[in-house]
């Protein structure tokens, strides 16, 4: 059989081959395919920084929020060891002592700040100066604890609460009711 001479030129071209060694197999990538590669793994690797980073500050505001409910937690403790009025002026609703140390009873909490704050045995931790703890005893209705009344000593319930400032940046406030114990 003998070929033409179109089919024998045609054969023999440079162009002719190239269709036929894709058919037999491709070796490598294209361009577009390698940069769409480096595409993706180029959002992944983003994707992974930016949630390091939400991971890092999520971390540091809970630590941040456990030490302003331990502070907060140690004026409570402080409170829970204090009487409710003043044993040496019961008539009166702030005569507070000289110290710290020497406060006896609940009253003598009202309006405080301390900075640096205080552990549960009344002693400052020098360690946390940037934090402080305020203090509010507000006198409340005893049939109504959102109900705040004037300061008297015939008051017998009140709703501590203490605030927790980091760097003067208000972290934690909590409340509690205290009750005077009853006179009988």
């Amino acid at each position: 059989m003998r070929l033409s001479s179109w089919t024998a030129s045609r054969r023999r071209s440079p162009p002719d081959r190239l269709p036929r060694l894709r058919r037999a197999g491709r070796r490598g990538f294209t361009l577009i395919e390698a940069a769409f590669v480096t595409m993706v793994i180029g959002f992944g690797v983003v994707a992974t920084l930016q949630l390091l980073a939400a991971g890092t500050v999520s971390n540091a505001a809970g630590n941040e929020l456990t030490t302003a409910v331990q502070l907060a937690n140690n004026v409570r403790e402080i409170s829970l060891g204090l009487a409710f009025y003043d044993p040496q002026s019961p008539t009166q609703w702030v005569s507070r002592e000289a110290t710290v140390a020497a406060y006896d009873n609940l009253l003598d909490l009202d309006g405080q700040a301390f900075d640096p704050p205080l552990n549960g045995a009344r002693t400052p931790i020098a360690s946390m100066a940037t934090w402080a703890q305020k203090v509010d005893v507000q006198p409340v209705s005893e049939t109504n604890y959102a109900t705040a009344v004037p300061r008297t000593t015939s008051v017998r319930t009140a709703r501590v609460t203490v605030t927790i400032e980091h760097n003067k940046k208000v972290v934690y406030q909590t409340a509690w009711i205290a009750c005077a114990p009853n006179a009988d």
